[in-house]
């Protein structure tokens, strides 16, 4: 034992010793645990680390519980036991027995529709009433009278949704995506992966100067396209709320069209761009180039459609344009919503569920529409082709995110610049328009005062961005950051 530490210690001072220590005794590469501005006029000090309770949260696929045996998950830092209940519905309790504390999730379902404590045999159904105490007998004085904490649940095309809060449930359709209800054909995928870092800065991975072209690089869907998804630009999105539950972000769309800062008058946009800075160009080769005509082709091809099997879907769900729809944008509590009808046959709804303070669950909700009941072989297509376009949606795209969004510093001094336009009306729905933050009253004043500081600050380093711009656009986003500073945009009606 002495030999080793000689030898440790022996390394230690050795050119390249320190790198066993370069973070502290903190491991190299793992995140800082999350913290918080301690500044109450931050507006990050004002979002709940473990989220906002007061709504539905997906939980678990249905399937995955069965009728003898209860499953644990923590949810907002909370400890949750699913079963079934009697009418073979999954029920949740809080995860502790109310008699002496014990874990529910260690005992068993020994009578159908219940769940027995493993310590003193206290059995509860679905709604948390003691209605036997094995050890006890059946005169037991807890039976009736003893209650486990329950959670409201709610099945929607195999998923289960919990109700996180302490108030009256809302009706399940305010938080669940629609076309879950109102289209009785579609497809639901479940899928889900675990993040290393707090929901708040999974929420935040929106729509900024990162995205795409920068940090998804060397990604699947991204190597097929030569600007990357998204072009540069210096500007952020217009982003406004719609409906009090959404930051509603439209890229372009016709309303300010900050994508097109760099084109030139033919709608064209250099490959390599030149950084004075550093004297060279991004991205650094061109190697790309070689590929990706072949897939820009591909697109150009198939202009004037919609996605994949758009054609099943024209004659009904034509829903709201992308500006009013408040399924389109971030929404509350912890979605990255892709929007509601129209003809797109495919779209994936993403949640930020809060484990922990340092720890995420990824759901996706994965949605294939359709008109008619699939036939067997349309099932069989997409049912075998889904490992492959999961792996290349939900996994390799999102995994370029991790290392970014969990080495976030979010205690310390920010630089907001214009394009995080759209993360500070994030963060501004989060903290006004979260159900239980604020009453009607309070509400109705804060849209009176209009933006908050970090709205402010952003658009007007966008306009002074634009003051030295030479973009042939020049004009027309300059109009459209200006439709942004209006009272209507700061506010809570759909359409503004």
């Amino acid at each position: 034992m002495s030999i080793l530490m000689d030898i440790k210690r022996l390394w230690a001072g050795y050119p390249g010793g320190y790198k066993s220590t370069v973070q502290g005794s903190h491991p190299a590469g793992k995140a800082l645990p999350f913290q918080q501005p301690t500044d109450p006029n931050d507006i990050r000090s004002k979002i709940p680390a473990l989220g906002h309770r007061e709504y539905w949260y997906p939980a678990l696929p249905d399937k995955d519980i069965s009728w003898n045996k209860p499953q644990v998950l923590r949810l907002l830092g909370l400890d949750l036991v699913f079963f079934r209940g009697k009418d073979g519905q999954v029920k949740a309790l809080l995860d502790t027995c109310p008699h002496r504390g014990a874990f529910l999730s260690l005992g068993d379902c020994f009578y159908k529709g219940f769940i027995t404590c493993p310590y003193h045999g206290a059995t509860f159904d679905g709604n948390g009433e003691c209605v036997a105490f094995l050890t006890e007998g059946p005169d037991s004085k807890a039976v009736g009278e003893m209650k486990a904490w329950a959670f409201p649940t709610v099945t929607v095309k195999g998923i289960v949704f919990a109700w996180m809060g302490e108030g009256a449930p809302v009706d399940p359709r305010e938080d669940i995506p629609p076309e879950m209800f109102d289209e009785p054909h579609t497809v639901v995928r479940w899928s889900c992966q675990v993040f290393p870092c707090n929901w708040i800065l999974v929420l935040e991975n929106t729509n900024d100067a990162h995205n795409c072209f920068f940090v998804h690089r060397n990604c699947v869907e991204v190597l097929r396209n030569k600007l990357g998804g998204r072009p540069r630009t210096p500007l952020g999105y217009r982003t406004k709320v719609v409906g009090g539950v959404t930051a509603n972000y439209n890229a372009g769309g016709g309303i300010a069209p900050t994508e097109r800062y760099y084109f030139d008058e033919n709608g064209n946009i250099p490959y390599q761009m030149y950084y004075p800075g550093v004297d060279g160009v991004w991205p650094l080769h061109k190697y790309r180039l070689a590929w990706t005509w072949f897939f820009e082709r591909r697109r150009a091809g198939r202009q004037g459609n919609q996605r994949w099997g758009a054609a099943l879907r024209t004659t009904r769900g034509q829903g709201n344009a992308r500006g009013d729809d408040d399924w389109q944008g971030t929404r509350l509590p912890s979605i990255s919503a892709k929007g509601t009808g129209g003809q797109t046959m495919f779209r994936s709804h993403r949640w930020a569920v809060p484990i922990e303070r340092d720890m995420t669950r990824i759901v996706y909700v994965n949605i294939e529409r359709y008109l008619e009941p699939p036939s067997f072989f349309t099932r069989l297509h997409r049912g075998m082709s889904w490992p492959i376009r999961n792996w290349s949606h939900n996994f390799n795209f999102r995994w370029a995110d991790v290392d970014a969004e969990r080495t976030c510093r979010y205690d310390v001094p920010e630089y907001l610049t214009p394009t995080d336009s759209t993360v500070v009306v994030i963060r501004k729905v989060l903290t006004e328009y979260a159900r239980g933050v604020h009453t009607s009253e309070e509400l109705a004043a804060l849209e009176a005062q209009g933006g908050i500081r970090e709205e402010e600050l952003v658009t007007e380093r966008a306009l002074e961005a634009l003051q030295a711009a030479q973009s042939t656009y020049k004009e027309d986003i300059k109009e459209g950051i200006a439709r942004t500073r209006t009272q209507a945009d700061w506010g809570k009606p759909a359409s503004s």
